[in-house]
């Protein structure tokens, strides 16, 4: 149910476009009641068994979801494969969303990152980075289809390349009004008005390099709940 498949291997600076497959009947298990913190309109993970969030796991030969030594570990074994696990609840509009991700193993082409504003499992926002330095942003619609929100993948010095080390991703999101951030430093801001509020996930993808396992941590999300 939670996965994505991209329609080619090729990568690099210019990246075809990608489409939604068929989603697998899986039986989905959630880690946890979880519990917010005093402010209604703010959520906080360290991924810690037994006190987590809603979050939505799934595991079959193509990839899982699961959390190990206090991270939330995806991993993705076959090619052209997006895998993601959603937060159910709480939802919120407008918000500031940062989490520690990094790629612990895999071809460093392979990518990571957030999803957000998520309708259901085909409308939502996808911030997304790559071990080489690359990053992403776009939306997936209703149809099926991504429609990207900026022109192609993008270099930036601000992102730690390679294997086992960190990058804290950052989005903050006013309205239509949406700026990104890679270790505290802006990429871009964009303005879409498609999608105004939805849950958060986060996602791990793999090209035509096969597979990647990627690690996230310390996730706190402030904002209004819709």
């Amino acid at each position: 149910m939670f996965r994505l498949h991209r329609r080619k291997g090729l990568f690099g600076l210019l990246l075809l476009s990608l489409f939604l497959a068929a989603c697998a009947e899986q039986s989905l298990t959630s880690s946890g009641s979880g519990a917010l913190p005093s402010d209604p309109g703010a959520f906080q993970e360290e991924f810690i068994p037994g006190e987590t969030g809603n979050w939505v796991f799934e595991s079959d030969d193509l990839g899982s979801t699961a959390i190990v030594n206090e991270q939330l570990v995806i991993s993705v074994n076959s090619p052209n494969t997006i895998q993601f696990s959603a937060l159910t609840d709480p939802s919120f509009t407008d918000f500031l969303l940062e989490v520690d991700a990094w790629q612990r193993s895999g071809s460093s082409e392979s990518s990571y990152g957030v999803l957000f504003r998520m309708q259901d499992n085909q409308q939502f926002y996808r911030f997304e980075v790559t071990g080489t330095g690359l990053y992403m942003i776009e939306r997936h619609n209703a149809d099926g289809t991504w429609t990207r929100l900026i022109p192609e993948w993008a270099p930036t010095a601000a992102l730690n390349k390679g294997l086992n080390v960190p990058n804290r991703l950052k989005i903050i999101a006013t309205g239509p009004e949406m700026a990104f951030y890679v270790n505290d430093i802006l990429l871009t801001q964009i303005n879409d008005d498609r999608y105004t509020g939805g849950i958060i996930g986060l996602d791990a993808g793999t090209f035509s390099g096969g597979a990647v396992q990627v690690s996230f941590d310390s996730l706190s999300v402030v904002g209004e709940a819709p």
